[in-house]
């Protein structure tokens, strides 16, 4: 079964958090434990050196060890530990849990006036007790023997021992600490101190009770915290879904609402700026198709309105020829309209060749270009442009700087001059001017600009002017800009391929300037043609 992306979020979160809490409940537990352990050893380690000093004052007093036996006992509940005595022949001699050994004591010490004998009494005479010999005899026999007796070797060589073993008394573990002691003839005992670990249970479980209350509030705490964390990660994904589906169904209007600067934010910000590519691209690909249906219709009207006049001015020729008409000027004329009407169709077909070559050439390359002196190339456009020119009485003005030139194809150099300037003339009124001006800018690029005082274009087409075959005329019948459309288009590939950029800038009533510049790459320097 497929689970959802916040739930499987939320589950791994969980499972996180539940080990994190466990490992340091378990961690905390163990460390509190350890801790008192620590601390109770080391109270027992003080409290049997405390005790050395006082049994050996016994041993040198206590013949039959009754006040001894009552020490220790006292000492035990003092410190609810059991405690052991044994010689240096690793041999038991008393301990403080056996009651019927002190009740032994008690009667031989009774009827005696005085603990203090007159000369202390050696080790080995000291007397046994039944149950403190049946005790001694279990530690031998039992598996705790070995421990044990390591335990007294390295206490009798002087350390103080702490332990965790098992007591064949007690049935169960126990903290034993060992501390040593000096009898009156100089040699070496030991102190044993055994406290049974149940004795630690209750403030062990307090310990574990008091870690899983925290730790279940920590999980519970952690479970709302993750589904809000989720939440805020799952959402602006859901958001991001949606948007994702809209643009697939065509709605690029729609936007993730982005919030934050995370990783999120930056794929919810990718996937807006990619509906606004896509509405963009596909703006683009309506004009791409707009302009291609426009090309057709444009192409065939170029092409059937010149085709039609030839066809029928070749079939009144040819009617005149089969009735025998006289007047040869008749047929004559005709042939000249055909004529104007097959140069219109050659003009049309070159344009158009000319077009596609530029846009499938790159950048010019070394072989195609050379010195290029713009001053003469404009000043020898502009003397063909005054056929067109003075019919009009439009003046051609000049302001050229006549010291630059540019690295360019000569041939094509003089097509943009001559297209941008026949533009200008063709859609400025009687009486105008149409001007070129050159300069060298600050930054060493090269700028060359022509300016009319015609009518102007409308702001809505100044986006397409540069398009094959658009015309701000859109009957394509006015005879005073009559042209096919392609000399614009013409004219930014040739800027294109000479790395440079073809702007115009125009308002209705107030003439249109066409501006190109070339980068400084392109502008030959004057020390190379000196």
């Amino acid at each position: 079964m497929n689970k959802s992306l916040s739930t499987r979020l939320m589950y791994s979160f969980m499972a996180i958090i539940v080990i994190v809490v466990v490992g340091v409940s378990a961690g905390t537990s163990y460390l509190i434990a350890d801790y008192f352990v620590k601390l109770r050893e080391e109270q027992l380690s003080e409290r049997g050196r405390e005790m050395a000093n006082t049994v050996e004052y016994f041993f040198q007093n206590d013949t039959n060890h009754y006040m001894l036996m009552r020490y220790l006992i006292a000492v035990d509940h003092l410190v609810g530990a059991r405690i052991w005595l044994f010689d240096d022949r690793y041999n038991l001699i008393a301990a403080s849990n056996i009651a019927a050994d002190v009740d032994a004591a008690a009667k031989e010490h009774g009827g005696r006036n005085s603990i203090k004998p007159d000369v202390a009494a050696p080790a080995d005479l000291i007397p046994r007790f039944e149950y403190t010999s049946r005790l001694a005899e279990e530690i031998k026999s039992g598996t705790v023997s070995y421990h044990v007796n390591k335990i007294l070797a390295d206490i009798y060589d002087g350390g103080t021992i702490r332990s965790q073993v098992y007591h064949p008394y007690f049935k169960q573990q126990v903290m034993l600490v060992g501390v040593p002691y000096s009898s009156a003839n100089g040699q070496k005992g030991a102190i044993l101190l055994a406290e049974p670990m149940s004795g630690f249970g209750g403030i062990l479980r307090n310990i574990y009770i008091f870690t899983a209350i925290v730790g279940l509030v920590a999980l519970l705490i952690s479970l709302f915290m993750v589904r809000h964390l989720t939440k805020l990660i799952v959402k602006p994904l859901l958001s991001m879904k949606d948007a994702t589906v809209a643009i697939a169904k065509g709605n690029y209007s729609v936007k993730v609402d982005v919030h934050g600067e995370d990783e999120v934010a930056e794929l919810g910000l990718a996937i807006n700026h990619l509906s606004e590519e896509l509405s963009s691209y596909l703006g683009k690909l309506a004009r791409m198709e707009k302009t291609r249906r426009d090309f057709v219709a444009n192409v065939s009207h170029e092409l059937r309105t010149p085709i039609t006049i030839i066809r029928g001015y070749v079939e009144i020729i040819h009617d005149n020829l089969s009735e025998a008409v006289e007047d040869e000027s008749v047929n004559k004329r005709y042939c000249d309209l055909i004529s104007k009407e097959t140069q219109r169709l050659e003009r049309l077909v070159r344009a158009l060749l000319d077009i596609s070559r530029l846009q499938a050439s790159g950048k010019l390359t070394p072989a195609e270009m050379e010195e290029l002196p713009m001053a003469d190339i404009i000043r020898s456009v502009a003397e063909q442009l005054k056929v067109k020119a003075d019919p009009k009485h439009i003046t051609i003005s000049m302001q050229l700087d006549e010291s630059c030139r540019l690295y360019g194809n000569g041939d094509q150099m003089v097509q943009l001059v001559l297209i941008l300037g026949d533009n200008a003339i063709k859609y400025s009124p009687e009486g105008s001017f149409v001007r070129y001006e050159t300069k060298q800018l600050e930054d060493g690029s090269f700028e060359m600009t022509i300016v009319d005082n015609g009518p102007g274009i409308p702001e809505a087409d100044l986006p397409y002017i540069f398009d094959r075959f658009y015309k701000v005329d859109k009957s394509h019948c006015n005879s005073a800009t009559k042209g096919t459309g392609l000399g614009l288009a013409i004219a930014k590939e040739i800027v294109r391929r000479h790395r440079g950029r073809l702007e115009v800038f125009s308002k209705l009533g107030q003439g249109t300037r066409f501006m190109v510049t070339f980068p400084p790459e392109a502008v030959v320097r004057g020390d190379n043609h000196e």
